[in-house]
């Protein structure tokens, strides 16, 4: 089976960097991300629209290509985490996670027993096809997935320590453009409530031995969590990168003067 690149990372004390893949409907973004270096991706389905079709052939070409793929579910219901994992998804992502109760129930949505209480299915898109036993499947599926619980309110953050406690959370990942809103300081991700949550974030994840993260569109504020402690760093999403890799490119062409003919 398909080894989780990320976790790996994560498990290993080092830094896992990721992505959102948001409106790129082909394979081929697998193998992009992939060939730049990415550890994994996560396709969102709360705010963009992939079916479960497009996260299963993302999925299955990300698996392949040797990166992570996770899936941002719209809310934490079984229907929607197990469905995600059941194509292929390596993990996912929980958003608006407040409490412990929300935590405990994704580790029971997520984990098959005895850890969860997830259905067993076992589909090629899990298995890479191969031939493996209920029990390998369970074991590996158990220990490799990845949990990304966000913190993304001030109410998250009074209750961070009882969510970081839940066995099974692997990640603590700020959602930063909510968490600004909720705490009065829209827009402004480097503001110092901002920072402050950001270095809680850490210490709270690091004293229970899992890890902070968050996922902005600004590199600043990314190297403001990676000094905060933050292991677990995502950047923009596909579209963002081609359009700034875009403008790039036609600023560079537009600067150019060509030679006059003599």
């Amino acid at each position: 089976m398909t080894p989780n690149r990320a976790k790996a990372r994560l498990r290993e004390g080092g830094i896992a960097i990721g992505t959102m893949v948001s409106e790129l409907r082909t394979e081929e973004v697998s193998y992009v991300l992939a060939a730049a270096g990415f550890d994994f991706f996560v396709i969102d389905t709360e705010h963009a629209s992939a079916n479960w079709e497009t996260v299963q052939t993302l999925s299955r070409a990300a698996r392949s290509a040797g990166i992570a793929p996770l899936v941002r579910v719209t809310d934490t219901l079984y229907s929607l985490i197990a469905r995600a994992l059941d194509a292929g998804a390596l993990g996912v992502m929980v958003p608006h996670v407040e409490t412990a109760a929300d935590a405990r129930e994704i580790v029971r949505c997520v984990k098959y027993p005895p850890e969860g209480e997830r259905g067993f299915g076992l589909r090629p898109a899990v298995t890479d096809y191969g031939q493996v036993s209920a029990a390998q499947a369970v074991a590996w599926s158990n220990a490799e997935t990845l949990i990304f619980a966000q913190i993304e309110s001030g109410r998250a953050l009074d209750n961070l320590d009882d969510i970081a406690a839940v066995p099974g959370i692997d990640v603590l990942l700020v959602g930063p453009n909510d968490l600004a809103l909720s705490l009065g300081v829209a827009g402004d991700l480097m503001h110092q409530k901002m920072q402050d949550a950001y270095k809680h974030v850490a210490e709270v994840a690091t004293r229970h031995g899992i890890v902070g993260g968050l996922h902005p569109g600004d590199l600043k504020v990314v190297e403001c969590g990676c000094a905060a402690g933050m292991r677990c760093l995502m950047l923009a999403s596909d579209i963002r990168m081609l359009l700034g890799a875009a403008k790039q490119a036609v600023q560079g062409l537009r600067a150019l003067k060509p030679a006059t003919a003599g």
